[in-house]
């Protein structure tokens, strides 16, 4: 965990990708998100993490959560959620990471609305970082400001499967060889600054539950940084 927080500090100061913080983006308060894998990511695999911030500080219903097999639906998430954060390496370098909010309560159709304040990749390969503006994952600075949490999954996998038949490999957070374990979530508070961090929760995610290593999550940091 620490070797993951060194490196999430260095990309918030030394990011490859940073944008400017203009462009009509209110400043709230800002939230990095991070997530290691066992080895380098591979380029042609899905990595997606689902938000749902809340002006409540604990929500009592279900956060975001992996679509492990069909039907599939939109193929990656379910549970509550309203936006999230997809890496698309695909993408010219300065569009490779990008949000998107979901337009339906079936969570079927979404849009693009924009691109984190920085993101980086580690210069490994295994470690994927962004920095939010709670501002862009709300429909006002008001609203942004009401936010008292945020429930958040780290989801990977192979690809996006469609329709009613086919598999996937995947991973997200909890043991996914354990059917028990399978919905689990964090719910990050956002009142104050803190770090969170695998260790910090208790070791939700383990490392050796994803068959694929460059999907397997081996740890994962969120911090807030009040403005």
């Amino acid at each position: 965990m620490k070797q993951l927080l060194a490196i999430v500090l260095s990309l918030t100061l030394f990011g490859c990708a940073k944008l400017p913080v203009g462009g009509g983006i209110p400043t709230t308060k800002r939230v990095t998100f991070s997530f290691t894998m066992q080895t380098a990511i591979n380029q042609n695999f899905v990595y997606i993490i689902p938000l749902r911030p809340s002006a409540l500080s604990n929500p009592p219903d279900q956060g975001p959560v992996p679509v492990v097999a069909p039907p599939w639906g939109n193929g990656f998430v379910s549970g509550n959620v309203n936006y999230f954060v997809k890496w698309d390496f695909t993408q010219p370098p300065q569009s490779q990471c990008e949000i998107f909010q979901f337009a339906d309560a079936n969570l079927i159709n979404y849009f693009a609305i924009g691109v984190p304040i920085s993101f980086s990749q580690s210069p490994d390969g295994k470690t994927l970082t962004f920095q939010l503006d709670l501002a862009q994952i709300a429909p006002d600075a008001t609203t942004a400001e009401s936010y008292q949490s945020v429930q958040v999954n780290f989801l990977t996998m192979d690809h996006v499967p469609q329709g009613s038949t086919g598999s996937k490999t995947w991973d997200a957070l909890g043991d996914s060889r354990l059917p028990s374990q399978i919905n689990t979530w964090v719910t990050i508070p956002l009142r104050t600054s803190g770090t969170y961090t695998n260790s910090s929760t208790g070791f939700i995610e383990p490392t050796g539950d994803c068959a694929d290593p460059a999907l397997d999550i081996a740890d994962w940091l969120i911090q807030v940084a009040a403005q």
